[in-house]
Formats: C-alpha cells, sequence, structure tokens
C-alpha cells in the first residue's frame, strides 16, 4: 500500500508537469541587426527566422537548403554556429560553425541534410543559431518538425511492442494488490 501512496502522486504530478509545458517560439534576439533565412529546394519551403513567430516549420526528411545571413555593418572579428536540438535520445547536433575577420555584411550558401528514419516523423525539434561579431552579436532558433507521421520510424512498432510488454509485466505486479483490496 505504501508504493500506491507514493507512485499515484508521483504519476499525477509527471501529466501535470507534460501539460503544463509549452511550446517555444521561434524567437531571434539580436544587437546588430543580423538576419537570417533559408529556402528549400524540394520543397519550396521559405523561412525567415524574424518572421516565423509561434509557427511550427514542418519540414521533409532530407533536401537542401540554400540559406543567406547578414549584419548590417561590418563585422571584423566573428564567429557563430547552428545546431539541431534533436528529440530524446538523439540530443544536439552541429550543423554548421564559423569564425574570421573580414569586412563582408552577407554571406549565403548551400547545406544538404538528410535526418536518418530513426528520428521520428511529427517530433518537434530546435534549430539554433548564434552569431558574434565587433558589433554585437545575434541568436536565434526555429521550431521544426519533419513530414510524416509517427508510423513512420522504424521504432515505433518496437516502442508499441514494449509498452505492450510493460504494461502486462505492470499489471501482473498490480493484480495481487487488487485481489488484497477486493477481499478486504
Amino acid at each position: 500500500m505504501s508504493r500506491a501512496r507514493w507512485l499515484a502522486p508521483a504519476a499525477v504530478m509527471g501529466v501535470v508537469l507534460v501539460a503544463a509545458a509549452g511550446k517555444a517560439a521561434a524567437h531571434v534576439d539580436t544587437t546588430d541587426g543580423c538576419k537570417g533565412s533559408g529556402t528549400f529546394r524540394q520543397s519550396g519551403l521559405a523561412v525567415d527566422a524574424a518572421e516565423i513567430g509561434d509557427k511550427v516549420v514542418v519540414i521533409p526528411r532530407s533536401d537542401t537548403v540554400d540559406w543567406q545571413g547578414s549584419v548590417t555593418a561590418p563585422p571584423g572579428a566573428y564567429s557563430g554556429r547552428i545546431s539541431v536540438d534533436l528529440p530524446p535520445p538523439f540530443g544536439a547536433l552541429s550543423i554548421d560553425s564559423w569564425k574570421g575577420n573580414s569586412q563582408a555584411t552577407s554571406n549565403a550558401g548551400s547545406k544538404t541534410y538528410n535526418l536518418p528514419k530513426l528520428v521520428p516523423a511529427g517530433a518537434e525539434f530546435k534549430v539554433e543559431g548564434t552569431h558574434t561579431d565587433e558589433n554585437g552579436f545575434c541568436t536565434g532558433y526555429v521550431n521544426l518538425k519533419i513530414d510524416g507521421g509517427p508510423f513512420d520510424s522504424p521504432l515505433t512498432p518496437v516502442s508499441l511492442v514494449a509498452t505492450v510488454a510493460s504494461g502486462a509485466g505492470l499489471f501482473g505486479v498490480i493484480r495481487p494488490l487488487f485481489k488484497k483490496v477486493v477481499a478486504a
């Protein structure tokens, strides 16, 4: 009976924490007026980090992104990075980093990506970027979701079988407790 006293409140608290967690919104924080955007070649999707707001952007599992970035004044010495914060258990993945010394106020390029099938479709993740130069800094992020459904991942059937097996094991453990309650 003492286990039930601890497990029930813990389960309720877990549900409350999960339900109360809000979505992170897209955000750009800047002191030097930097801008960043990208266009996905295959889907034609265009994303401007400053204008995306609360919207979660649905992207294809693989594509090539033509990107561009700019600052308002010559940066001098600069550095920065872009990373993807994938859902657990995958963690953060570095996409690109840069540093140097320049008087150019903009740059552009292309980046091809191919997210593995193990990363579940429909799960939200965050692309984060930072840029620092002699004039200031900017940071930003955009929330993304891979196009498709949860059954596109090969881990889904394995997860479902594990869930059913765990439920059966839990039922086997709890069943004697119910018998004692009914008998009392």
